[in-house]
């Protein structure tokens, strides 16, 4: 029998997609040693005894100072990162209802805080955004069509 590496396995994360009146995404520039130089959105582990729904209304708060009282879950996915010997189960949410103003809250994380226009969303997203994304999910800004028909058309 294989010897499993209990350190491999994967471990939880939350991605939180808010999106604005104009149809904007919030997106942070990561600058942290896993995956610097990438945008997402608020997010990140989801700790022992919390629930993704309680991870993705703390993570939001600490990251951007955004109150979310309302999410859905629109997708999860499984990602990999060889380099780094990282596996990942994230939940993607919506935000339905938040309230505040977006600030850069932990630029020893993050080096920037940006609405990005849903049909133009950076190269250089978060993979496990992009994994999400290419799994064609309902269109972030709420309309019936699969991202790739919408504002996502151009993208992959």
């Amino acid at each position: 029998m294989t010897e499993i590496n209990k350190e491999l396995r994967p471990r939880g994360g939350v991605g939180v997609y808010i999106i604005n009146e104009r149809q904007e995404l919030l997106l942070l520039l990561r600058n942290s040693v896993h995956a610097a130089g990438f945008w997402c959105p608020p997010g990140g582990h989801i700790e022992y005894g919390e629930s993704f729904l309680q991870a993705a209304v703390k993570e939001t708060k600490e990251e951007s100072d955004i109150n979310v009282s309302v999410v859905e879950t629109i997708g999860v996915t499984g990602d990999v990162y060889p380099a780094e010997q990282k596996h990942y189960i994230t939940v993607h949410l919506k935000a339905v209802k938040y309230d505040g103003e977006a600030k850069l809250m932990e630029p020893n994380k993050f080096s920037a805080l940006k609405w990005w226009p849903l049909q133009e969303l950076p190269a250089n997203i978060f993979p496990a955004v992009k994994s999400f994304l290419e799994g064609n999910p309902p269109c972030l800004c709420g309309s019936e069509k699969k991202y790739k028909f919408c504002h996502g058309r151009d993208r992959t």
